[in-house]
């Protein structure tokens, strides 16, 4: 009788051994296939070629920008700067996660706590993804130390489908001012970011007077043909008071483009650049 109660207890342990063993396997798991971040490039879209002169066909010194060239890279030179400048914060603290493996937390959410890279001032970002049954939600928190410092701010929040082919994001102003400024849709083919829509959604600016740029927007997309890379803009414009709308497509390559933009050229057609940047007609 002894021996089949030893026997007993010896098989109850083994499952219980067994049991907790698979338990912790199972939750080593989930650590080991910790959520993938969206495309640093559903964030941010790269301008630079298509402002920086020296990307034309002849060398610095002797590209030239005709008229057809400067009024589209004034359009996007207002985004540009708003990203640089405004959202610098939250966008290097994004890009900064890529250097940084997830801790999970249980509960189907994960969680990347880093210092953020590029900044005198000391800023810390805490970025979670939760995984639901229908997409993944973000949410980026940013802490600064020292001179004008501030507790967590939540800087930006989104959503991704659950294969990481599309999604949003929104970003707030400033800890100072925790308005909405931006709203981003974005969708990815193959492992290139295909089309990536900005909105300015602020509803006040500094001076708490109605924003006039409230519901300005710049698509970026590719497409085929030989202009692979075009823009569609819509902004205010605050010579004129009124919104107008800008659409561009260039070659990334050759780096030549046209521009279509009735308020400024006085008519619907597409006029043309070279590689050069020098104006020209189009064919």
């Amino acid at each position: 009788m002894k021996n089949k109660m030893k026997i007993v207890y010896a098989l109850l342990a083994f499952v219980m051994v067994f049991s907790i063993s698979c338990e912790k396997t199972d939750e080593n798991d989930t650590n080991s296939n910790a959520l993938v971040l969206p495309p640093y490039e559903s964030m941010v879209v790269d301008f630079s070629d298509f402002l920086d002169d020296s990307n034309s066909a002849k060398t610095a010194s002797t590209a030239k920008i005709g008229g057809n060239w400067l009024y589209p890279r004034l359009a996007i030179g207002f985004w540009n700067t708003a990203l640089l400048t405004k959202l610098a914060i939250p966008i290097a603290s994004f890009k900064s996660a890529f250097a940084h493996d997830a801790e999970f937390l249980g509960e189907n959410t994960w969680q990347w706590t880093y210092t953020v890279d590029g900044f005198t001032s000391e800023y810390t970002a805490r970025l979670t993804g939760e995984l639901t049954s229908e997409e993944v939600i973000w949410k980026m928190y940013v802490t600064k130390v020292g001179i004008e410092g501030f507790e967590e701010f939540l800087w930006f929040s989104g959503v991704s489908d659950l294969d990481a082919k599309s999604g949003q994001w929104t970003l707030y102003q400033s800890p100072e001012h925790p308005n909405r400024i931006l709203h981003i849709e974005w969708s990815r083919e193959s492992d290139d970011v295909g089309s990536i829509k900005y909105t300015w959604v602020r509803e006040l600016n500094e001076e708490e007077n109605e924003d006039p740029f409230k519901n300005s927007y710049v698509e970026y997309g590719l497409q085929e043909g030989a202009y692979d890379i075009f823009y569609n803009i819509h902004v205010f414009d605050p010579q004129k008071g009124i919104f107008v709308d800008v659409n561009v497509e260039w070659n990334s390559t050759a780096f030549n483009g046209r521009v279509m933009a009735p308020s400024h050229f006085e008519d619907e057609m597409w006029h043309c650049w070279d590689s050069s940047g020098e104006d020209v007609a189009c064919e």
